[in-house]
Parts: structure tokens; sequence; C-alpha cells
């Protein structure tokens, strides 16, 4: 077993994981555990296509795991190699290939889940497998970029689409996190001639699990001392996320008496400039629309449990972890009205399409209103 860990590595430092360092993370993992000895790391960064020693490979997932999942803070999670800095001795601690160097055979089962790692070097599967016997895996989480790249930075589209030819220029299985991205999968497998080797779906699932109590941050306190009604959006502030609806909506509210508050959870992407603006200069939602970057996971899920109902407005999704984690504190969801939203949200979900402002609105009013009265 061969687990790509790239992207853990460069989130080595993170205090918190996103949706798909989480999911990456409880790959790697399970890899580890189930393969043991067996599984090796392999690493693609600045010094380009490296093979990591098995015990700093394991060092880098148990690390991430008790910063993400169990709340420990960096310094707890200090272990016998101090701190992994990527500016490490690469001929002291990683065996890099020379080209044309085949380290691995048609017993190597490759696994990457992060949409990043060695798909991204140029030549980097040819280097790692130059006869690609390598059984390859990769596990995918949308297909964004290519769909709908007016929602991603300019380069995005392009490096993604590398991405994918890199590794499907041999036989792959292509495994999705929904049967939603998996039609997506096989569609654009078949327009762009795959060596499709198989296909399934793993949608990942969310056990509840009382994140560990650490203090408040005073702005999060402030927050939540203040018993006025709020709704809770999460996720990374990028366009498809539909924050600009939301924002456009308070601004509306902010004109009535007694307009309920929105949380923002999520540090802020690209391609944002409306947002921003809005955030920053826009008085009217100043005193109504909170913006939390840094939160950690006590805090998320404080606010989040909290809520009168999460908020999930979004253009497009390869799955939608937050109405998981919504669903699994018992928060009701209102959603756009999207394939993946379907199949994925409890039962009580309200759908609305995400045009549909006025029709958020009136739905956000109506469930504040059970609370508090606007006029």
């Amino acid at each position: 077993m061969l687990f790509d860990i790239s992207r853990l590595v460069r989130s080595y430092e993170q205090p918190f994981g996103t949706g798909v360092d989480r999911i990456d993370l409880a790959i790697g993992l399970e890899l580890s555990k189930r393969f043991g000895s067996e599984c090796h790391f392999v690493h693609a960064g600045r010094h380009g296509v490296c093979i990591l020693p098995q015990a700093l490979g394991n060092s880098v997932l148990q690390r991430l795991q008790h910063m993400w999942n169990d709340g420990l803070s960096p310094l707890e999670t200090e272990d016998r190699l101090t701190r992994l800095r990527l500016k490490y001795e690469p001929h002291v601690h990683s065996h890099f290939l020379p080209k044309g160097d085949p380290i691995v055979s048609a017993q190597t089962t490759y696994v990457v889940a992060s949409h990043s790692g060695v798909g991204k070097v140029r030549g980097g599967m040819t280097r790692l497998d130059p006869l690609g016997k390598m059984q390859r895996l990769i596990y995918i989480h949308d297909l964004i970029p290519l769909e709908y790249p007016e929602y991603q930075r300019p380069e995005t589209k392009q490096q993604f689409s590398g991405f994918l030819k890199e590794l499907t220029n041999a036989p792959v299985i292509a495994v999705s996190n929904s049967n939603d991205t998996d039609r997506r999968v096989k569609k654009y497998a078949a327009e762009n001639a795959w060596q499709l080797a198989g296909t399934d779906v793993i949608v990942p699932t969310l056990d509840f699990i009382d994140t560990p109590a650490t203090p408040l941050a005073p702005p999060v306190n402030a927050f939540l001392q203040n018993s006025s009604p709020y709704f809770v959006i999460l996720g990374t502030i990028e366009p498809r996320k539909n924050h600009l609806l939301l924002l456009q909506i308070w601004r509306e509210l902010s004109q009535r008496k007694n307009p309920p508050r929105l949380c923002i959870i999520g540090k802020r992407g690209w391609e944002n400039e409306n947002v921003v603006d809005m955030l920053e200069r826009c008085p009217a939602i100043r005193d109504t629309v909170f913006e939390f970057a840094g939160a950690s996971d006590f805090e998320v899920q404080t606010m989040l449990q909290n809520a009168t109902a999460l908020l999930f407005p979004s253009f497009a999704e390869g799955l939608g972890i937050p109405i998981l984690e919504a669903a699994a504190l018992g928060v009701p969801c209102v959603a756009s009205d999207i394939p993946v939203f379907r199949e994925i949200a409890p039962a009580g979900t309200t759908f609305l399409n995400p045009l549909d402002g006025v029709g958020w609105l009136a739905e956000i009013v109506s469930r504040a209103s059970d609370l508090r009265t606007i006029r």
C-alpha cells in the first residue's frame, strides 16, 4: 500500500482541517491500521517526489489525529520527532526517486484521497511507476474545477485536468464520495478516455463525538452571550458557496425590527471581491453579521449546536459535510435544491433554489419568528 500523504504534510502545522483534509486523514489512518508495515507513504513537494520513512508518515497522521480529532494543541502533540518541518534535508529523511528507478510493482496499490500529490507533478506518476503496472485508486471529492471553472481561480481548471490526466494514463479505480459525484465521474471518464478499471462510491459518515471543551475566544463568547436568534453558514468563503445571497438578505433584514444574526464560520478563500466589500464596507450589516475565521472545533460545534438553522445555499458541491455535521447535532438545515443535497440531507431539510433570494428571505424570517417577531 502506497498512500499519498502530500496534502497532509502540507497541512501539518494547521490546527484545524477542512472537510477534504479530514477525509484524507481518515483514509490514511485506516490504511495504516489495516496494512501496518506494508503501508508506505509518498510525498510530492518542492523537493520532488519521494518515499517518506514509515515512522515519519505515521507521525504526521498521528499528530493531525490528535489536533483535528482529539482536540489537543500542537504543543500537546509533540513527539520524538519534535516538529516536522518541510525544510528537512531530503537526503537524510527520504528516498527521492531518480528518473526511471521503479520501486513499485504490480502488487503495489497507490491511493490518493486529496486531489493533490504526485498527480500534480508533471511526469510524477511515470517516475513513480514507469511501467504502469502499479494499481491506482483515486478518491474523488468533486469535479467542480472542470464543471464550474467560473467559481475557481483561473488556473485551477487546467491544474485539476492535468492532475486527472496524470493519474488516468494507466488503469485506475475511481472512488467517489457520493452517487452524484460518481455519475459525473463516469461521464467525464468516458469523454476523456480514462483507463477505468472500476468505480465505487464511499459516502463519508460522521459519528457524533463531544469535542473536548476548550476556553471560548472572547469574540465567540460575546456572540453566544447574546440571546437573539442566529443562523450559521459553515465553510470556506468562496463564490460557489453563495455567501453573497445571504449578505444581501441580511442587508434587507437590517432594515427591519429585531433582525436575527448571521454567523459566518470559515476562512476567506478566493475570488471574493463582492463578498469582502460587503463584509468590510457595508455598515448596514455590521451589527448582524459576524465572521469567525479561526474557530476551534469546540467553538464551531458550540455555535452550530445553538443555531436556529444551518444555511447552505451553495451552487455546487461534491458532498456537503456541514449538512452531516448539523444532522449529527440535531440542527435543522435550509439547503440548496441540488442533487447531492437531496441525496445526503436528512428528513426535514428545507430545499430552496440557490437563486431564490425571496424564498430564502421568507424561510429565514419564518424560522426566526418562532423565537422573536420580525417586522
